[in-house]
């Protein structure tokens, strides 16, 4: 084999007591794909920010094409031709898709043009991953998996020949991601090396030609991705046997309505849902099956309370909850894990102690009672196992995985009346999986009604006592579990209403 376009020795980088990367080494060769498996907390998005100039390393060197590198930030990464996308998207919301495009190339004018060779130099990336978007939409309108793409376009328009990606196909709709597998077998072909950080086994069938993984910071497996099934991935991740079978939730005990969503019709920049119509039992998990994009944020958004509704109303055990975030009587009885944590659901400058009492306001009093605040916050995560488990750190140091941990941790470790899980397990391995199903169905079974916002569809069919479909916002139907055959609810998704509902 060719020399190694990057080789990484001895890297080790220690956050306070925790040791991250601990003697790590690793190459990466032009046109290969390189899968970076481990659980959430292994240590691999830390070492790829080393690669990135993101953190320094503590010991250890880099090379690239055989000569040793210091890099100490990103820009010194991206000249040497390393480019990276994070789960945490670092997008302009205000600016349209072509100004944030234009915004990273070098010598980029202040009065941003329309037209000609700055425009061709920007968009020649984004015409290839996403042909049918509008370069001139603000960012702010697009959907999650969109705003991938774009940051992915803004990595390759500089012309990086290393590109690392981040747990990508985790905000995708199946369409976009088996796109993506396709670019990223483009990308290789024409030379490019692509790190794809990933815990999704599926990455790694469709489109990785190697395979290191990843556990407490250490390597533990390193082979051809043709040679490990995906049972000894799994063990070398977490440990062999460490994952059984999750049994699915007993089905609710009562059919008393204790959510009544009646005619709802809600409008978040462009996204609308439009005479949504459901109720739910306590004890009852119902969830919402679709391409991303088609007005779950907006659901989400209106039945915690976060934007009025244009018309319709939310009942929750017989009180109009509709557009009443700020009343604490009611906030307390609603959990919400929503689509983009970073965004919506933490304060990146907090710490994590602050931001796991965000829910309860006698934390948050002028003088709060620190030691009780602490001793709260190491509680809840070593329960969730968020990593690094230090409650002075500040939210914005963790990884995608362990950020979605944390809120998790703070929304369902009370006792609610309503949990809504948009997207819950995104970025996370097959253990933290698992435990979040665990916490919601605990919640379920102590009495909460449960609203499941995923794109995995398998999950939704195991789990879900009740399936529904959203398209354009709009409810295409509800079946229940054990009636739900993945044709029909293709079928929906798609937007084809059939008369098959529960």
């Amino acid at each position: 084999m060719a020399e190694p376009l990057v080789t990484m020795s001895a890297i080790r980088k220690r956050f306070g007591s925790v040791l991250a990367n601990d003697d790590v080494g690793i190459t990466i060769h032009a046109g290969e794909v390189l899968a970076l498996l481990g659980e959430n907390g292994a240590g691999k998005s830390t070492l790829m920010k080393i690669l990135y100039g993101f953190y320094p390393a503590d010991e250890g060197t880099i090379a690239i094409a055989g000569r040793t590198v210091t890099l100490s930030s990103p820009r010194d990464a991206m000249a040497a031709g390393i480019g990276m996308v994070f789960q945490q998207f670092s997008l302009v919301p205000a600016l349209s898709v072509l100004e944030n495009l234009l915004a990273v190339l070098p010598n980029a004018p202040w009065l941003q043009p329309r037209r000609g060779a700055k425009v061709q130099a920007a968009l020649r990336w984004l015409t290839r991953l996403a042909p049918d978007m509008d370069p001139n939409r603000a960012v702010r309108t697009l959907s999650v998996g969109e705003r991938q793409l774009v940051e992915l376009a803004k990595v390759l328009n500089l012309d990086a020949r290393v590109v690392i990606l981040d747990e990508p196909t985790s905000v995708l709709t199946p369409a976009e991601t088996e796109r993506l597998y396709g670019f990223i077998k483009t990308l290789t072909s024409e030379g490019k090396a692509v790190v794809l950080i990933t815990h999704k086994l599926a990455d790694i069938a469709a489109c990785a030609d190697r395979i290191v993984v990843m556990r407490g910071g250490k390597l533990v497996d390193e082979a051809l991705s043709c040679d490990r099934t995906p049972e000894d991935l799994v063990d070398a991740m977490v440990g062999r046997g460490a994952v059984g079978a999750l049994p699915p939730p007993e089905p609710p005990a009562t059919n008393v309505p204790l959510l009544q969503v009646r005619g709802l019709c809600a409008d978040v920049q462009g996204r609308t849902i439009r005479d949504v119509s459901f109720e739910l039992s306590s004890g009852e998990i119902l969830g919402f099956a679709g391409v991303s994009g088609n007005g779950q944020f907006t659901l989400a958004e209106s039945l915690a309370g976060l934007i009025p509704a244009i018309a319709g109303d939310v009942i929750l055990d017989g009180i109009s909850i509709a557009g009443r975030v700020q009343d604490g009587a009611i906030s307390s009885h609603v959990a919400y894990i929503p689509e983009r944590p970073l965004d919506n659901a933490v304060v990146s400058d907090l710490d994590l102690a602050l931001n796991l009492a965000l829910r309860e306001a006698r934390h948050l009093a002028l003088f709060p009672d620190r030691e009780a605040l602490l001793r709260r916050a190491q509680e809840l995560i070593s329960r969730y196992d968020v990593r690094p488990p230090q409650p002075t750190l500040a939210a914005s140091a963790l990884s995608g995985g362990n950020l979605q941990k944390l809120v998790i941790a703070r929304e369902l470790s009370g006792r609610s009346r309503l949990v809504i899980a948009c997207y819950p397990t995104m970025g996370l391995d097959v253990l933290a999986t698992q435990a979040v199903y665990r916490e919601m169905f605990r919640q379920a079974a102590e009495g909460a009604c449960v609203v499941w916002i995923s794109e995995e569809l398998d999950d939704l069919v195991s789990y879900a006592h009740r399936i529904a479909v959203i398209h354009d916002g709009e409810i295409m139907g509800i079946v229940r579990r054990g009636s739900a055959d993945r044709q029909t609810l293709g079928r929906w998704m798609a937007g084809h209403a059939m008369d098959h509902a529960a």
